[in-house]
């Protein structure tokens, strides 16, 4: 009988999330983007092999903590380099890459404002239905605004 082989979760997609913790930016030293691949093959090392460490060990975020705690841009020191470690291998790990779009305050504003417009509405005599009608618009035109890609 064959044992049973069940594959290690940390390797699952592997190749992917060491793509996405290498190309993770940090910020941006004399105008030159930095990343964290930049950093170690700053250092001297192999972004590959090391990132592959950093994923699959156990002290994965004190590895990147300490390479950032070492990390100077535009001459400032990282201002908490074991919080943002954990940060970033969280996203990298969720399938984030750092480049994501901050949320849209105008869609966020089609979502909420209407529903308070509403209710004040509604406190002074608004008919329900409109009200209703008012809130899901604002509803359904915000949420597409924030789901666009």
């Amino acid at each position: 009988m064959d044992p049973i082989i069940q594959p290690d979760p940390r390797d699952l997609n592997l190749d992917a999330r060491i793509g996405r913790l290498a190309g993770w930016p940090l910020g941006t030293d004399g105008g030159e983007v930095v990343t964290v691949g930049d950093l170690i093959e700053k250092a001297g090392d192999d972004a590959v092999a090391i990132g592959r460490r950093i994923l699959r060990t156990d002290g994965g975020p004190a590895e990147l903590g300490n390479i950032l705690r070492r990390a100077r841009l535009d001459g400032e020191a990282c201002p908490d380099p074991d919080g943002l470690a954990v940060m970033i291998l969280s996203s990298v790990r969720n399938g984030r890459t750092g480049h994501e779009r901050p949320a849209d305050k105008g869609a966020i504003a089609l979502i909420l404002v209407p529903s308070v417009i509403a209710g004040l509405g509604l406190a002074g005599g608004l008919s329900p239905y409109l009200a209703a009608l008012l809130v899901g618009a604002g509803w359904v035109v915000g949420w597409k605004l924030l789901r666009r890609d």
